[in-house]
């Protein structure tokens, strides 16, 4: 139930074909549904019920794994110069790791998430006035 080196690939835009690489990937796709599941314990019964589609879990783990494997050391800016070489790698407030962001998690609420109808207020009639 997770995203293929394929998907990740498509998100690329390029081949995956160095074995070292398909490992990489395989590893950075498990960390992703572990980092899925943390939140979502039980998605398996979430998407076997129908509530949310396996593609979208795919999607946003490819997206994720994508990402990381764009700035796998966290990279925050970096800097070159040419004359006397100077290169420099700000990693400040990073954190070089799988991450799934807000908008991928809204993505993978199930279709009927959150308390329908919580604060909707119908009105019961008239009042009679005597």
């Amino acid at each position: 139930m997770t995203a293929s080196v394929d998907d990740v690939a498509k998100q690329l835009g390029r081949q995956i074909t160095d074995p070292l690489e398909v490992n990489q990937i395989s590893s950075w796709i498990e960390l992703a549904e572990i980092t899925i599941r943390k939140r979502l314990p039980n998605l398996d019964l979430i998407v076997a019920s129908g509530r949310l589609k396996q593609r979208t879990v795919d999607l946003v783990e490819a997206l994720a794994v994508a990402r990381y494997s764009r700035n796998p050391e966290g990279a925050t800016s970096k800097s070159t110069r040419i004359d006397d070489y100077q290169e420099t790698v700000g990693t400040t407030n990073s954190v070089p790791t799988i991450t799934i962001l807000d908008d991928e998690w809204r993505l993978l609420e199930p279709s009927d998430y959150g308390a329908s109808n919580a604060f909707t207020i119908v009105p019961a009639g008239r009042r009679r006035t005597c």
